[in-house]
């Protein structure tokens, strides 16, 4: 991290404060830099140096039985290293993002995402729960781009995507465990450590952003992971698992659609950010910021560990389970659309000095009026 703070103030890759910031002074947004490569430095290191591990006498004597399934890795080869390149190619795209800005136009953000997508398509790792496998492709094409986008957009406030990103991994990481995939396993752990490591830094008030060379490739990353993943198993009696990484994003994807939605019936790009956020709706509830992206991480958290039990849930579990979801996205939704009202309620009694003279009542505003109450 400080190694990505002196590169973004070497090259002024720096987030200027605005009327929609929250901080005061110029702030590096190059932490992706050390996310980006912690991540793929372990992820490589592990895969290319499994066979030495095997040859040696101290690893396998203490780490026998992992290092022998560790071994195995090269049949996943292809699949890893789709993910670290399509991750890398996300990374580059926000970068060039970062560095030229308004002169980086979103057709190119755009055509870039889908290039990375196109680097899993390659690869075999799409959907498969449909019957056509064209409509595999576009649904898996859809959800990595979507993904990419909506932790790109959250990233709206100091510790908000990393965050998020980081709960959802540790819930996939759960899932993970519990199925005894152990590849995925390792891949998300790394993926944990480098987020975590960042939102040390991160947390409010940040010393160093995400920036878009981050957001994007933390979103793909959790994307193409979601893919890999497996959801559905023997002790499923429904395909309702096949909606746990929607669960699991349900909070990313649904600010992303509604603040989509406002801009599109506005009649403004999509693109352009505004503070019509869920961070930004709770702060104008009277939180403060770290409070609102607390409240968030709850969210996501709730939404996600309940999306745990959907691969060895019953048919009414899981659908329990997926009502349950919906009832905390609509929470959410209130939440976002919940516009807090004010009234001024006037007291039997007046005021004193001037303005008793002139006979003005004395006015007490932002009074609540409960159920019921008098007028």
């Amino acid at each position: 991290m400080p190694a990505a703070s002196a590169i973004a103030r070497r090259y002024g890759i720096l987030d200027q404060p605005g009327p929609r910031k929250v901080h005061g002074r110029p702030t590096p947004r190059a932490g992706g830099i050390a996310v980006w490569a912690a991540f793929t430095l372990v992820v490589l290191a592990g895969y290319l140096g499994a066979p030495a591990l095997g040859r040696n006498g101290w690893f396998i004597a203490h780490f026998g039985p992992q290092i022998a399934l560790l071994s195995e890795a090269y049949r996943v080869g292809d699949k890893l290293l789709a993910v670290v390149l399509g991750g890398s190619v996300a990374f580059g795209v926000g970068l060039l993002d970062d560095v030229l800005g308004r002169r980086f136009g979103p057709g190119w953000k755009l055509a870039g995402q889908t290039l990375a997508a196109l680097a899993l398509l390659s690869a075999g790792i799409r959907t498969d729960f449909l019957h056509f496998e064209v409509l595999n492709s576009a649904v898996t094409l859809l959800w990595v781009v979507g993904i990419t986008n909506a932790f790109n957009l959250l990233d709206n406030m100091d510790a908000l995507s990393a965050g998020v990103a980081l709960i959802a991994a540790l819930v996939l990481a759960l899932n993970a465990f519990l199925l005894g995939e152990f590849f995925i396993s390792l891949v998300l752990m790394a993926f944990i450590g480098s987020v975590l490591g960042f939102l040390v830094f991160n947390w409010h008030p940040a010393s160093i952003f995400l920036g878009d060379c981050g957001s994007l490739f933390v979103g793909f990353t959790l994307a193409s992971l979601t893919l890999l993943e497996h959801f559905v198993t023997h002790a499923s009696s429904s395909y309702f698992p096949v909606l746990m990484p929607v669960l699991v994003l349900a909070l990313p994807i649904v600010d992303t659609a509604t603040v989509v939605v406002i801009r599109w019936r506005e009649g403004r790009p999509i693109y352009v950010g505004d503070s019509r956020h869920l961070s930004h709706r709770l702060v104008s509830l009277g939180m403060s910021p770290r409070l609102a992206v607390a409240t968030i991480y709850l969210i996501a958290l709730g939404i996600g560990l309940g999306a745990v039990a959907l691969p060895h849930a019953g048919l009414v579990v899981s659908v329990i389970l997926v009502m349950q979801a919906l009832a905390m996205v609509a929470v959410v939704l209130v939440l976002l659309f919940y516009e807090r009202r004010t009234q001024t309620r006037v007291l039997p009694w007046r005021a004193e000095g001037p303005a008793a003279e002139a006979g003005a009542p004395l006015a007490e505003a932002h009074v609540p009026r409960e159920r019921g109450a008098a007028r």
